[in-house]
């Protein structure tokens, strides 16, 4: 091997290893109240239709796509109350929408180069995973890019191998992918349990909490840490 191509692999072998210091080799995200609202358990049935909307949440002259998955309207028949299956008035359509701030750390995950290694996952305790995974499947978040082409890995559910807790998710999530716990970071809600800190205790792992929905510079501010950890 010539001294020229023993330059470019050194060269090659120190930026992956400034990349992974720089971004985690797995981002993984909950869902309930940290990607989306409402949570899966309050539906009164499976958000099967798809809703239009701009795709880009800043702009709304932005490309059109699927926002977010409606729940039919189911009303009960000889009913002439106005209320449907769930106990909500007609009006009041059921739809799960990204968190504006969640949209657009999605779309930054799309679009943005830097991320192209970086592999995203889901871990989530929901109570109905197949109304989950509906929304994966539907939502967009760039024009004919959807959240399951974007999501590499997903552990939803609390049935099986998986419990309420987390721990449960992130052992698949390490068994699957081979990506060390020291090199994941995680966001959620921890609106229900400190998963953050039940991560963090028992594997190591980077959190963030999100208690109002994921926000961008909660995003930013999680890679800061992450950087900060690897230092």
């Amino acid at each position: 091997m010539g001294k020229g191509s023993s330059d470019k692999r050194t060269a090659s072998l120190c930026s992956s290893s400034k990349n992974k210091d720089e971004l985690p080799s797995m981002i993984v995200f909950d869902l309930d109240d940290c990607l989306w609202t409402p949570e899966m358990h309050e539906l009164s049935g499976m958000p099967s239709i798809p809703v239009e909307g701009p795709l880009d949440p800043t702009d709304n002259n932005s490309q059109l796509g699927t926002v977010g998955m409606k729940v039919p309207s189911r009303r009960r028949r000889g009913n002439n109350k106005g209320f449907d299956w769930g106990g909500c008035a007609n009006d009041g359509e059921e739809v799960v929408e990204l968190y504006p701030g969640a949209r657009l750390v999605l779309r930054e995950l799309a679009t943005n180069p830097k991320y192209a290694a970086v592999k995203i996952a889901v871990a989530s305790s929901s109570l109905e995973p197949s109304y989950s995974r509906a929304c994966i499947n539907g939502i967009e978040i760039v024009d004919g890019v959807t959240m399951k082409n974007m999501i590499s890995f997903s552990q939803i559910g609390r049935e099986g191998q998986l419990t309420s807790r987390k721990t449960s998710h992130f052992k698949l999530l390490h068994e699957q992918s081979g990506i060390p716990y020291d090199e994941m970071i995680f966001f959620d809600d921890c609106n229900w349990g400190d998963h953050v800190g039940d991560l963090q205790d028992a594997f190591g792992v980077v959190g963030v909490r999100t208690p109002n929905g994921l926000q961008l510079d909660e995003f930013h501010h999680g890679l800061e840490k992450y950087r900060n950890r690897r230092k």
